[in-house]
């Protein structure tokens, strides 16, 4: 709480990237490689912020064929305490619960991929910078 108080007041806004993965292949449909669970955030006030996120994140290319897919509240909805709690204790933060299916690894063996685990890596971590960037510029206070 301290650092999110401490942001908003040096800011004015603030945004959280809540990142997770999960387990696609227990899912008895076709998922997402990215899901956004958006179901307790202010969609009215950050769906423009959510969607970026989204397309951003739908842009990634993956090794070996492997699609990269996002959609919002498809597998998960955002129903985390973490969220919630910030969001009824902070108006001027944004939390973005990120999923990611776990294609960098077989869920059963645990064999870690590193192939997918180095795209991820190099390529979500400008994407955080560019879409955090942008959402200051965009809320910051006038």
């Amino acid at each position: 709480d301290a650092l999110i108080a401490k942001v908003e007041s040096k800011f004015g806004v603030c945004i959280v990237y809540d990142m997770h993965s999960y387990n696609w292949k227990r899912w008895d449909r076709e998922v997402p490689t990215w899901n956004l669970g958006t179901s307790n955030i202010d969609n009215d006030r950050w769906g423009v912020e959510v969607e970026a996120w989204r397309k951003s994140l739908a842009e990634i290319s993956f090794p070996h064929g492997i699609p990269s897919t996002a959609d919002v509240n498809n597998t998960f909805f955002g129903n985390g305490y973490f969220l919630k709690h910030i969001t009824n204790n902070f108006k001027n933060t944004l939390v973005l619960a990120t999923e990611i299916a776990k294609i960098y690894c077989d869920e059963h063996t645990r064999t870690i991929f590193p192939e997918v685990v180095d795209a991820v890596k190099t390529q979500l971590s400008p994407r955080l910078k560019e879409h955090a960037l942008n959402f200051y510029a965009t809320n910051k206070p006038k």
